[in-house]
């Protein structure tokens, strides 16, 4: 089963004025294969960005209490975020702020009222910016329900790419020997075909071996992590599922590419050592 991001586009509206969101919401969510998620306030903007993955922020300049100007240097100066693509909404002519903007590498503005095709195609041309980072691919490989579902939608709320399914060891395989696939996390306590005889098959196979495995524990004592760390496995996450670890994880694991990883390492948080991969997909 293939389960992809919502519409593979969210995008982020901020701004103080409540028509405004419903007419950019209106005019994106009709015309665009994406998903409109509006606030009025920069704080609320703020948490939205570190919560979950954003395509794109639309930033009013003008707003009370905390305005675009300073929300924006507060997503440059974020490592995670600072490389968001973000157009400036401004009913303002204050060529200061609009320089401003320029220099906080902000390279489209819109002047509201916005018209809705020149909205579109600036939006538009943005999302096709990052067109290449949504063909990657992870698949989930476990025999639990819950797990798929808790997984899933953290990978679906930190990161752009594609999320498929496997429910047993058997259909992951199968599919891993149908689909390019970008990374692979797998439970060790599946039934006949766990993830450590899925980390085997694909170590035998010349155009899976290079594709980094995290591991599923059910818990994290010695005599598994031992395991671990003689195994082919780029990391692992345990139960229950830590949303913030499993991102930076799987963030480091996937090293801001998706095509043609190169030196690949990645460091687990206990006792797993480094494991180098040259990953080309």
């Amino acid at each position: 089963m293939i389960r992809k991001p919502v519409e593979g586009n969210v995008i982020l509206v901020v701004d103080d004025e409540d028509i405004n969101l419903q007419v950019a919401k209106v005019i994106l969510e009709k015309n665009l294969p994406c998903r409109v998620i509006t606030v009025d306030n920069a704080i609320e903007g703020m948490e939205i960005l570190r919560r979950q993955y954003i395509r794109v922020v639309l930033l009013d300049i003008m707003m009370p209490d905390v305005d675009g100007i300073e929300m924006l240097k507060e997503i440059r100066a974020d490592s995670k975020l600072k490389n968001i693509p973000v157009i400036m909404l401004t009913a303002s002519t204050d060529k200061q702020n609009i320089q401003q903007a320029i220099q906080l590498n902000v390279k489209e503005y819109i002047k509201k009222p916005f018209m809705p095709n020149d909205l579109i195609d600036r939006v538009s041309k943005q999302l096709v910016i990052k067109k290449d980072i949504m063909q990657a691919k992870i698949l989930i490989v476990d025999e639990d329900e819950d797990n798929l579902k808790s997984l899933t939608r953290i990978l679906e709320n930190h990161f752009p790419h594609q999320v498929l399914i496997a429910d047993s060891g058997i259909s992951g395989m199968e599919i891993l020997r149908k689909t390019d696939v970008n990374l692979v996390i797998a439970n060790t306590e599946m039934r006949f075909i766990n993830g450590f005889k899925i980390l085997d098959f694909m170590h035998k196979d010349v155009k899976l071996q290079k594709i980094p495995v995290v591991l599923v524990l059910n818990d994290d004592d010695s005599e598994m992590l031992a395991k671990v760390k003689f195994s082919s496995a780029a990391n692992y996450i345990t139960l229950p599922f830590d949303a913030e670890k499993i991102t930076l994880i799987l963030s480091e694991t996937l090293s801001g590419k998706v095509h043609g990883y190169s030196n690949f390492s990645t460091n687990s948080s206990d006792n797993v050592p480094k494991s180098n991969l040259n990953i080309t997909v």
